[in-house]
């Protein structure tokens, strides 16, 4: 067998199956995959909105554990307190269902009260309803009387003359009323007029912050809670400052430990992207509710509960700072690792925009997120193109079509007995649920580490597992048996070779990355950092034309 001359370092890591670098310089972790085109232009706004999709959306109800509260709604970007709720168990705010008459006028809070419990003291039970604007109306439940709806509504006319106000027409449907139970029940009416419920913590907790209490986390800012859409269930939306909002998404997007240069450059990143997608604020959208969640699909966001006092001093350090094209705030783009380089947007989501094209990546060392392998039968194969609408019988082929400059697939063809398909870019990616785009299709018939050598007596064609490999000290093995997937470093990439084919009626599919490649590579970020690049250097290498600002 032939020795490899070139003295080349190696770095072993155990993957699904193991993996061999071949190379210098290396790879990975952390991601956002946030979807959708990156926009220009930014809010001056200090609060933005924050769907807690992850615990806390489409419930029954939620329960705010903390024992003291303000309660209030937004008017426009300022927070207008209605009034202050007790409850040693907490508040538990639950969609309200029935139907309820009501009172033609509109009273401040207190007289609202007043006019309820005398109405309920007269016989027909009553209930203040908060609305806003320092305003509030007076229902009666249909359901509650305990009898027909014509017999309560002459129960609450004759009920209302005698209290000397009067009813509405028909009873109403509670599409918008929310029902906060504390010591005592109130509800809050929304709809109608696009306002729903906020709540801010009094008193502090033990770190001194006034933090909302959700139970399983704790959230800075205001946690409001609506029915948005009308829907029969509520969610919960963290209306919170944007730094404090950064606290919270830094380190579930970076781990705290990472160099600080690279905290500051995923603060930055945040911070940009959270700018120009949140889009609306901290006043009620009743019919979305918020455009920035706390998932994967916008930014991972943990709250107080996921703060580290390392993050937080990025954020700080970084404050009001954002990436900056042509003087406009851009979306700050990026992913767990690129595999050796990162990608054009245009090659993702097919729109071409000039700061976010892809540069090599070749900082990616001591990686998180390595190189990984799925095989697949035919079978199943078959059976996940069915689930999304492609019939193609039985599987005769599979093929990549067009690989981008980065070595990603931007197409990849399957034939079958009945029909073609073809998958493109991100579909592909989440259609195969894989990791990232930048994989071979290895199938049973291929000699996927086949290479082309440079030895004393030439080049010549070779499999890498029958080469030797010399260690950065001067030692040499045989790559054979080493692992089952070998990484090589060329000039400005990786290329990924798997020791393997997959066995018969099988394909492997063999891949570097973890994400959509678009933007700044996190584990490339690190790397950079620990070789001595500042923050401001790593954003402008990952974003062409950029400025930090």
């Amino acid at each position: 067998m032939e020795k490899v001359t070139d003295a080349i370092r190696t770095i072993r890591r155990n993957i699904l199956h193991g993996a061999l670098f071949l190379a210098a310089l290396f790879l990975f972790f952390g991601m956002s995959d946030g979807p959708g085109y990156p926009e220009a232009g930014s809010s001056t706004s200090d609060e933005i909105r924050v769907g807690l999709k992850s615990f806390f959306s489409g419930k029954q109800s939620i329960v705010i554990e903390n024992s003291e509260l303000e309660l209030g709604y937004c008017d426009g970007r300022e927070f207008v307190r209605e009034t202050i709720l007790f409850s040693e168990n907490g508040i538990r705010v639950t969609a309200e269902k029935g139907s309820f008459f009501s009172v033609s006028e509109t009273f401040s809070l207190k007289r609202a009260e007043e006019l309820a419990a005398k109405l309920t003291g007269a016989g027909a039970k009553a209930y203040a309803v908060m609305l806003f604007s320092g305003t509030a109306g007076i229902y009666l439940p249909v359901t509650e009387n305990g009898i027909s709806e014509k017999y309560a509504r002459d129960l609450c006319e004759a009920t209302a003359k005698q209290c000397g106000v009067t009813l509405t027409g028909g009873a109403e449907k509670s599409a918008y009323l929310l029902r906060l139970e504390a010591d005592e029940r109130i509800l809050f009416a929304d709809g109608a007029q696009g306002k729903y419920p906020q709540f801010a913590a009094i008193k502090k907790d033990k770190d001194g912050i006034p933090a909302v209490n959700l139970g399983s986390r704790s959230y800075r800012g205001r946690i409001e809670i609506g029915r948005y859409g009308g829907a029969s269930t509520v969610t919960a939306v963290n209306v919170v400052p944007l730094e404090e909002y950064l606290y919270g998404v830094v380190p579930c997007e970076m781990p705290a430990g990472w160099h600080m240069e690279a905290l500051k450059a995923q603060a930055v990143c945040a911070r940009s992207y959270a700018l120009v997608k949140a889009g609306y604020h901290a006043e009620t959208d009743i019919k979305r509710g918020f455009r920035m969640s706390d998932t994967v699909q916008s930014q991972v966001y943990g709250g107080i509960t996921y703060e580290h006092e390392r993050s937080n001093a990025a954020v700080n350090a970084t404050r009001g700072q954002t990436l900056c094209y042509e003087n406009r705030t851009v979306a700050g783009y990026y992913f767990a690792a690129s595999g050796g380089h990162t990608e054009n947007i245009e090659d993702v989501w097919g729109i071409s925009v000039p700061y976010l094209q892809g540069v090599p990546d070749i900082y990616e060392k001591n990686p998180s997120q390595l190189p990984w392998s799925v095989t697949l039968s035919r079978k199943e194969l078959e059976r996940i193109l069915l689930s999304a609408g492609e019939n193609v019988g039985t599987i005769k082929k599979v093929m990549q079509e067009i690989t981008t400059s980065s070595g990603r697939v931007y197409s990849m063809r399957i034939i079958g007995s009945l029909a073609g398909a073809g998958l493109r870019t991100e579909a592909l990616r989440n259609v195969l649920e894989l990791a990232s785009t930048k994989f071979k299709v290895i199938s049973p018939d291929m000699i996927p580490d086949r290479v082309t050598v440079q030895g004393i007596s030439g080049a010549k064609e070779t499999t890498i597992h029958d080469c030797y490999i010399m260690s950065g000290d001067g030692r040499i093995q045989s790559a054979d048996g080493l692992t089952e997937q070998y990484i090589v470093l060329s000039a400005d990439n990786l290329t990924n070779f798997p020791r393997y084919a997959p066995g018969e009626g099988e394909y492997l599919f063999a891949g570097m990355g973890h994400g959509h490649g678009v933007g700044m590579s996190q584990s490339g970020a690190n790397g950079m950092a620990e070789q001595g690049f500042t923050y401001k250097e790593i954003l402008e290498y990952y974003f062409t034309g950029i400025s930090v600002r």
